[in-house]
């Protein structure tokens, strides 16, 4: 049985909480930052974007040449 997405940030945000050292008054930073932990993990691997070949482009002045012949 896999553990809800909810249950496996509280543990975590309670973790958090451990290692700052059982501070009180940061729960609510507490479970911001073991959500985006949470979310990190859990992000869909993609794969990287191939990028486009960039294109060739005329220079200036080889433009101005070619009007001129």
């Amino acid at each position: 049985m896999e553990i809800e997405p909810q249950e496996q940030i509280r543990e975590l945000a309670y973790r958090i909480w451990q290692s700052e050292g059982y501070s009180h008054g940061y729960d609510v930073q507490h479970w911001l930052k073991a959500e985006a932990i949470w979310q990190e993990e859990h992000r869909p691997k993609s794969k990287p974007k191939q990028s486009k070949p960039l294109k060739k482009t005329k220079s200036r002045k080889t433009a101005a040449a070619e009007r001129e012949l």
